[in-house]
């Protein structure tokens, strides 16, 4: 009998820390530590779970100092996130009501079996034990399949009163109700349990759709400030445009009166003058002003060998001046980016009128690999695309990115209704 109930006792309280244990490796944890470390505060862990029921039985002392203990493993040892202490109060809340599950239920089989004091401790050690496993189990599904990441503009304090008022509420729901137990029968409690269980399950739910929602709002908070920016440069290019196509007209107005006043042999400096006066307009690529001043920035960047742009049948001018902004400077930011300090590079950009459709196509080689939704410094792979393909999608457009044989490909269709 000794043994039997050494036994099932040390059944408890590896259930317990273990399921503690095995929720904080629902994801990759982001904090290292010496091991000893943290196996010495799981120690701790473990022994707080005994001593404090065995001094005072008192739920409103052992509870906050237990769940105050996780939560600084949580921290210290796993996850230093602000979410991850709200995961760990609401996955403390869960074990708290299993565990009252597993004790009432106790209960109600000791009225239907008439099991001795023995019988009912190790029964109730296998359904606590089964039910905070359970209960583990679907909280590490839920917050692997739906894990809100740690956002500075996302407050928790509202969330966090969610656990704690179902521990105080079932705490007193526990200590109050005794009277109404030994009539009606202890399957309330339980019934209260899964209740509070599955309220607290679908907070967490609801958070994940919380965090998501404002990290899209600051995303796209984020590429407007970046479109405004972008915009407001190319129009201030513009500008300067101007004011040179303006000062170079008089310069050669000038340079022609002098290269006809003076004698021949210096002919060949007027024309390396002009020359220089050349290289500083704007090239015509194509009729859509600010796609033009675009096209100019981004292209001296490469020789002129290197390039070929052919927009003449594409009709552009129902984009408006920040989407041709936020399209064309990306992609081509992109592409510059795939072959910057490589040699051999080219890069071809061509618009069309098929049937009802405008076209546009920019391609070039690149050896790096091309994977949706993924940003970095080689190659492509999905720098600024996510902000072009929501500008074409607002002409009811389509985005096609394409890789293969080493050369990228990006395709923007737009229907002719745009």
């Amino acid at each position: 009998m000794l043994a039997a109930d050494l036994f099932f006792t040390l059944f408890g309280v590896i259930s317990y820390t273990g399921c503690s244990i095995w929720f904080l490796y629902a994801v990759p944890r982001n904090r290292e530590s010496f091991r000893w470390f943290r196996w010495a505060a799981w120690g701790i862990y473990t022994a707080l779970s005994i001593i404090l029921p065995t001094l005072w039985l008192n739920d409103a002392i052992t509870m906050p100092v237990m769940a105050a203990s996780y939560l600084a493993i949580i921290w210290i040892f796993y996850h230093r996130s602000r979410t991850w202490i709200l995961y760990g109060l609401i996955f403390y809340m869960v074990i708290y009501g299993a565990q009252a599950m597993g004790i009432y239920l106790t209960v109600e089989l000791t009225k239907l079996f008439q099991m001795d004091i023995h019988t009912f401790s190790y029964a109730m050690s296998v359904l606590k034990g089964t039910f905070m496993a359970a209960a583990t189990f679907f909280m590490r599904f839920l917050v692997q399949k739906r894990q809100a990441s740690d956002q500075k503009n996302l407050r928790i304090r509202g969330m966090i009163l969610v656990p704690v008022f179902s521990m105080i509420l079932l705490f007193l729901y526990c200590i109050s109700g005794n009277g109404f137990f030994q009539k009606y029968g202890y399957g309330w409690v339980i019934l209260c349990s899964v209740l509070l269980l599955i309220i607290n399950f679908y907070c967490l739910y609801v958070w994940y759709d919380l965090a998501e929602n404002r990290e899209l709002k600051h995303r796209l908070e984020m590429i407007r400030k970046q479109n405004e920016i972008t915009h407001q440069y190319y129009e201030d290019m513009e500008k300067n445009y101007e004011d040179s196509r303006k000062i170079i007209h008089d310069i050669r107005n000038h340079l022609n009166i002098l290269e006809q006043s003076v004698q021949e042999k210096n002919s060949s400096y007027f024309q390396d003058v002009h020359g220089m006066l050349n290289s500083l307009g704007m090239k015509f690529y194509t009729s859509n002003r600010i796609l033009n001043i675009v096209l100019n920035d981004k292209l001296k960047r490469l020789d002129p060998e290197q390039v070929e742009c052919n927009l003449g049948e594409a009709a552009l001018d129902f984009l408006a001046d920040a989407d041709v902004t936020t399209i064309f400077a990306n992609l081509l930011d992109n592409a510059l980016e795939a072959g910057e300090g490589k040699e051999g590079f080219w890069l071809k950009i061509r618009g069309d009128k098929i049937q009802d459709f405008t076209v546009v196509k920019i391609w070039n080689p690149s050896d790096g690999e091309y994977q949706p939704g993924i940003s970095g410094k080689k190659g492509h792979e999905g720098l600024g695309l996510e902000n072009v393909k929501q500008a074409v999608e607002k002409y009811q457009g389509n985005l096609s990115v394409e890789q293969k044989d080493g050369i990228f490909c990006v395709t923007a269709v737009f229907p002719g209704n745009s």
